[in-house]
């Protein structure tokens, strides 16, 4: 996050798009023909997307294809007129039938991993869009097992891990097997994968070590990764400002009578547990101080419960405003930091 997976992108976009255009207007030839680009993103950053081509790219031309199914209808049309089509994976999901027959000059998953399982509708739809070039960006391209890379280089280069079945033959299990911990001791190498994210730092089985060190070389040469390191003096120095929130009276009540309730006494049961072996959990109550910290109202669940809290902090509950925001300092703080950043944003 934050190292430029986006610019580098916008950069590559632009100047793919303006050796295209050039080629074509020396020679007219049919293969440098204009081609619009697809960027598909979660449905948070295709505004984002957006606003930095707008920024960074002055011969790029982009259009959002969101909205309901009525707005996407209307938009089809001016798709092919416009250089950049940013949408979400939603949206490709459901238009798919209409967006595969386009020809894309480039396809660009944002987030990528996204379509780590290969057997979801999101990703045969993805892997439907047809383009000249494609590319993921991810910041956690590999979250659970190997076999989650088999579907990422499906989209990009299908065919060339072989099958899912093969690829997990020849480098999911033995690595699975390992990191299950079905190895014996007296049998296994050593093996530092540090160069690439597809790596575990353990004692490996010779099979393991193989297994890993051919897939290396064979996705590396297909792989650019950034590390924080690489743009370090390209970076802005960090600036941390601490908000301190005291809670509203209301959540002190409320957290008073939680510290008196059996909940606690339950959860330090639960904490007494664990540390001598025990399964036991606290995440409920867990779950309900974090709802209370955010807001009263999320942990009030009737409207006894709501009279008698706003009783407790001098209130009557026909005058008071259960969803008032003073009730919730925290929501208050990032009110004014949001506001504050925006200007920020503005100012320069």
């Amino acid at each position: 996050m934050g190292l430029g997976k986006t610019l580098q992108s916008i950069c590559i976009l632009a100047s793919k798009h303006f050796e295209r255009a050039k080629k074509y207007k020396e020679t007219q030839s049919p293969d440098a023909v204009h081609l619009p680009s697809l960027i598909v993103c979660p449905p948070t950053l295709t505004g984002h997307w957006y606003y930095e081509i707008l920024k960074y790219a002055d011969n790029l031309r982009p259009i959002m294809f969101v909205g309901n199914a009525r707005e996407r209808q209307r938009l089809v049309p001016k798709l092919k007129k416009h250089d950049i089509v940013i949408t979400s994976y939603e949206v490709v999901r459901n238009e798919v039938a209409t967006l595969e027959e386009f020809n894309w000059h480039y396809c660009i998953l944002d987030e990528g991993h996204v379509i780590k399982n290969a057997k979801t509708k999101l990703t045969k739809a993805v892997k439907c869009i047809r383009a000249h070039h494609r590319l993921i960006l991810s910041g956690t391209p590999i979250q659970n097992n190997v076999l989650e890379l088999w579907s990422l280089f499906d989209f990009l280069m299908p065919g060339f891990l072989g099958s899912e079945s093969s690829f997990n033959e020849r480098f999911g299990k033995p690595i699975l097997s390992n990191r299950d911990g079905k190895s014996k001791n007296s049998e296994a190498g050593t093996y530092h994968a540090s160069r690439s994210w597809v790596c575990f730092t353990e004692v490996y089985l010779p099979s393991a070590a193989l297994a890993l060190e051919a897939l290396h070389k064979q996705v590396l040469p297909f792989l650019l990764r950034r590390l924080k390191e690489d743009v370090l003096n390209d970076l802005p120095p960090k600036i941390i400002q601490d908000y301190f929130c005291e809670l509203s009276e209301m959540q002190k009540f409320l957290y008073d009578d939680f510290s008196k309730s059996q909940a606690r006494l339950t959860a330090e049961d639960a904490i007494r547990g664990a540390k001598s072996g025990e399964q036991q959990h606290i995440f409920q109550s867990l779950q309900y101080l974090r709802k209370l910290c955010n807001h009263p109202a999320m942990v009030l669940k009737t409207d006894d419960d709501v009279k008698v809290a706003l009783q407790k902090v001098g209130q009557k509950p026909e005058k008071a405003n259960l969803f008032d925001i003073n009730h919730a300092p925290k929501l208050l703080a990032l009110r004014f930091v949001t506001a504050a950043t925006s200007k920020w944003v503005g100012d320069r």
